[in-house]
């Protein structure tokens, strides 16, 4: 499900640092104020957030609340920001719009750095879906920060864009979800696209079998077990994360830029996620350092650590203050932040920092208390990081 954004919070350079430092925000009169010159609705809802550095990111943003029922439809559009998110431009692809704000249109945006991003929309091809209906997907490329896209090939068919993945401006990814989960209670039906051109031209490479089957494709793809991620390090190394209680489903990987997929080798019991689940997040890859947290709540989770480009990987502990679903985001090889997890879900009070890739944690106590649930994060380094909160739906 989608999250509905409102307030935009920025965690100041030394809010890691001491619990006597007050958070700098943007709060809900600011957003007001910065908008109403363009917007008769006083707020900014922002669905997703990628900050590549301190000052600029990217997001998709609502064209209006999306919890209200007057006015018309709200619809994701792009966005950017060059100042810390406190102002935020549209820079929607010339002729997108109609694609954009079509109903039930899935939009997934991927930034590579502050000016190369690729967006891409897929557009129902009406409001009754059925499996295997074709629909329509274009990928937009930007190189400039947003001024000017470059639009690809029209990707005629079945599936709506999920995830895209581009560990270089050259060669991407794009997962197609079938729309079948309601065939099969537990199945996630999907086909995956590669580019070598930046995103121009796309061509099916692997897919799971069409429903009704829950086999394993001849390409390695599992029907059963949501796809929760696609992560590729390389143009020919690539992961594809899961949610499930299978763990040979839960982490797939690829060899081959997506051609052929297998399980994972995880050290963790082969029965770890067989009881309640098992949810994987990650990898992150600095060259060959890997990061993975597996959370299977209500146990605690599991943070594994790559040396060698993802082939093997080790188990390193995590604080005891962490929680059982914590958030973990690295920046390099070496250093990371985590975010723990309080009672239900809410954020926890302390934080940790890493500079020795998850050998040890320095516990930060936050001068903000984090009590809502569903606060949202996006760090750019271990001392500066932006958090969001959900806005009401009314």
């Amino acid at each position: 499900m989608k999250r509905r954004l409102q307030v935009l919070t920025r965690l100041g350079l030394a809010a890691f640092l001491s619990a006597s430092v007050a958070f700098a925000t943007t709060g809900l009169a600011a957003a007001a104020a910065a908008s109403a010159a363009r917007s008769a609705d006083a707020g900014i809802y922002l669905d997703s957030l990628q900050m590549t550095s301190a000052n600029t990111g990217w997001a998709l943003r609502w064209t209006s609340n999306p919890g209200s029922t007057s006015g018309p439809a709200p619809y994701l559009i792009p966005a950017r920001t060059v100042d810390g998110a406190r102002r935020w431009t549209t820079i929607a692809p010339h002729g997108s719009r109609a694609l954009l704000s079509t109903p039930f249109a899935t939009v997934v945006l991927h930034a590579l750095n502050g000016q190369r991003a690729w967006l891409a929309v897929t557009a129902a091809s009406s409001a009754n879906q059925f499996p295997g209906d074709v629909h329509r997907t274009r990928v937009y490329v930007t190189g400039n920060g947003g001024r000017t896209w470059t639009r690809s090939a029209a990707l005629n068919v079945p599936g709506f864009a999920e995830f895209v993945s581009f560990p270089d401006a050259t060669h991407g990814w794009l997962l197609e979800d079938l729309g079948s989960e309601d065939v099969l209670l537990g199945a996630d039906y999907g086909d995956v696209y590669r580019t070598a051109d930046g995103g121009l031209h796309w061509s099916e490479v692997a897919h799971t079998p069409p429903p009704p089957s829950t086999a394993v494709s001849k390409s390695g793809l599992p029907v059963m077990c949501d796809k929760a991620g696609l992560a590729f390090a390389t143009p020919s190394a690539g992961w594809l994360a899961g949610a499930c209680n299978n763990l040979s489903y839960a982490m797939r990987v690829t060899r081959d830029g997506g051609t052929h997929w297998s399980a994972q080798a995880l050290p963790v019991p082969a029965g770890t996620c067989t009881t309640d689940g098992c949810e994987v997040f990650g990898p992150q890859f600095f060259g060959p350092a890997g990061f993975v947290s597996l959370d299977r709540a209500p146990a605690a989770p599991y943070f594994l650590v790559s040396r060698d480009s993802g082939r093997t990987w080790r188990a390193r502990a995590l604080p005891a203050g962490g929680g059982l679903d914590p958030r973990l985001t690295f920046f390099s090889a070496r250093d990371g932040v985590l975010v723990s997890a309080g009672p239900q879900g809410s954020i926890g009070t302390v934080f940790y920092t890493t500079a020795n890739a998850g050998r040890s944690w320095t516990a930060v106590p936050q001068g903000t208390a984090f009590t809502q649930l569903g606060v949202g994060f996006d760090f750019v380094s271990t001392r500066i990081g932006y958090a969001w909160v959900l806005g009401t739906d009314a």
